[in-house]
């Protein structure tokens, strides 16, 4: 079998673009350079400087939190903009349980106690508010994910924060119930979770589901059995996992390791082979790896897996816009042919294979991390927000189909979808990037965005999505704020400028000789898990 991608440019009408060029812009010192290189000349900011940014994204935080608590305590989302709340997780409390362990680790006592009582004493897995079942891949890496990674980090590192064993009982208690309503959706034919599930058992009565809801649950449910000593939640993870170790048919693999994006859950066969590592597909690569980390001697398949699908992104879907050689953009792939077309969502992998990269000390797959960094420094830098868009579409070849002619280094990338949603993966790559570096190149541009965040982003009562980062003022607030603003955006900006020697949750850069390992891996929620096997 030949794996020579076809490249290809979308054909985008005008009508369909915002309009906005990315225009030049300065490079950083050490823009391109190898990350041994980058460390060797790495310069840090001194501890008050980066006190004063770690006080003020906690600012933001219990802002964030405070507004959410006054007017919504209890239900999924909060408005920003106008002060209202919405259900739209079923009235499981997604805000206040994703912003658990974000609240442990800067430890903010009262903002814990508040959400372990809520927890404890109110929420109510029984009902759901606006229909009669949750959505299983949400619920898992949020609302599962929040209270596994609370009760490690409170009967871990923070152990003081509470005092009141109830409190942790029951966070516990809680955390097994929804872990047997999630088990619950493992009920087709190929052992496959469905998309949605009751806490009745009743799931949805559809044929397929996507990749990342086929394997985005290994950590949390192996974590579970570990926790409690019920092997029988991540033996439903594992034979889930298994149709995406081992895919068929074979032309469901259009390049080594890289997937389509539907199964079919009769049987585990893909239905497609088109796919990226975006949306529908993101969280099945990152757990490839994340799962070595959390039990190297039990997933090392899982790792073999990831740096096939890796080694086949660096050779084949390594793609630079015309003009522009330091960028490295990821397109989608359809078949054999690759569109040249990046949602943000993808730009997590730069993180991914920084992280992967230590763990297995092959700097190639690092440097090609931060080169992936690197570029979305540069793309933030060019809107006038200082935000990056939701889409971007590029051409290497300047062929005839491209909108703008002459094409030249301005005019080959183009922003198709100008909103910023308050999306966390472009913070999570430069937190990894940093991590391998020391290069406070990183933690500026995080600093910047979160500065761009606090000038464009923040509403009434939190922090809202903007319809245009290439307007003055972001365009109109959308009265968005997604539970991962808490999370994840928030956890990154602060995790990127804790320099705590003690801080063992933190990702460590295992490839230095005599170095630390990593004792906890995130999930894709950016919550924390203490690791069962050897650290990696």
């Amino acid at each position: 079998m030949r794996f020579t991608p076809r490249r290809v440019t979308i054909v985008v009408l005008s009508l369909l673009f915002i309009g906005a060029i990315v225009s030049s812009i300065s490079v950083g010192f050490t823009y391109g350079m190898p990350r041994r290189e980058r460390k060797a000349a790495a310069v840090p900011i001194d501890e008050y400087s980066l006190e004063q940014r770690r006080d003020a994204v906690k600012e933001a935080f219990t802002f964030a939190w405070d507004g959410y608590e006054k007017y919504c305590m209890g239900h999924d989302t909060l408005h920003p903009v106008d002060n209202t709340c919405a259900d739209d997780f079923g009235g499981w409390g997604v805000s206040a349980i994703d912003a658990l362990s974000t609240a442990i680790i800067m430890e903010l006592k009262p903002v814990v106690i508040s959400i372990l009582h809520w927890i404890v004493d109110d929420l109510d897995f029984n009902v759901v508010v606006g229909g009669t079942q949750v959505q299983f891949f949400e619920v898992v890496i949020r609302h599962f994910g929040g209270m596994i990674s609370a009760y490690d980090l409170l009967t871990g590192p923070f152990p003081t924060l509470i005092k009141d064993d109830k409190l942790l009982k029951g966070l516990y208690g809680k955390m097994v119930e929804l872990g047997d309503i999630l088990s619950l959706a493992f009920t087709s034919p190929a052992g496959i979770p469905h998309d949605w599930v009751s806490p009745s058992g009743v799931t949805d009565d559809g044929l397929s589901v996507v990749l990342s809801t086929l394997g985005s649950n290994i950590l949390e449910f192996a974590r579970l059995s570990d926790i409690t000593g019920n092997r029988t939640y991540v033996a439903l993870a594992r034979r889930s996992e298994s149709y995406g170790i081992s895919p068929k048919p074979y032309d469901a693999e259009p390049f080594p390791g890289l997937l389509g994006n539907q199964v079919n859950l009769l049987n585990g066969d893909f239905g497609n082979s088109q796919g990226s590592w975006g949306a529908l597909s993101d969280s099945f690569y990152e757990y490839l790896l994340k799962a070595y980390l959390y039990n190297a001697d039990m997933y090392s398949s899982y790792l073999d897996r990831w740096l096939v699908a890796v080694d086949s992104t660096i050779r084949f879907l390594n793609s630079h816009p015309y003009g522009r050689p330091d960028w490295q953009l990821l397109p989608y792939w359809q078949d054999d042919m690759l569109i040249n077309y990046m949602e943000t969502l993808s730009w997590f992998a730069g993180g991914n294979f920084i992280l992967g990269g230590m763990v297995t000390k092959n700097e190639t797959i690092t440097d090609f991390g931060l080169n992936i960094a690197d570029t979305a420094g540069k793309l933030y830098a060019s809107t006038i927000t200082g935000l990056g868009p939701e889409y971007v579409a590029w051409t290497e070849t300047c062929d005839s189909d491209w909108v703008e002619q002459p094409c030249d280094a301005e005019s080959s990338i183009h922003i198709t979808d100008a909103r910023y949603q308050l999306r966390p993966e472009v913070l999570e790559t430069w937190y990894y990037a940093y991590r391998a570096t020391n290069d406070s190149m990183y933690q500026d541009f995080a600093w910047k965005a979160f500065i761009a965040i606090n000038e464009t982003c923040r509403a009434s009562s939190g922090f809202s999505s903007i319809q245009d980062v290439t307007e003055v003022g972001g365009g109109e607030m959308t009265n968005v704020q997604e539970s991962f603003v808490y999370a994840e955006v928030l956890k990154y900006l602060y995790l990127i400028h804790l320099t705590d020697p003690d801080a063992d949750f933190q990702v460590q850069d295992s490839s230095v000789e005599g170095g630390r390992k990593n004792t906890w891996v995130f999930n894709t929620e950016a919550h924390p898990f203490k690791v069962k096997g050897p650290p990696v």
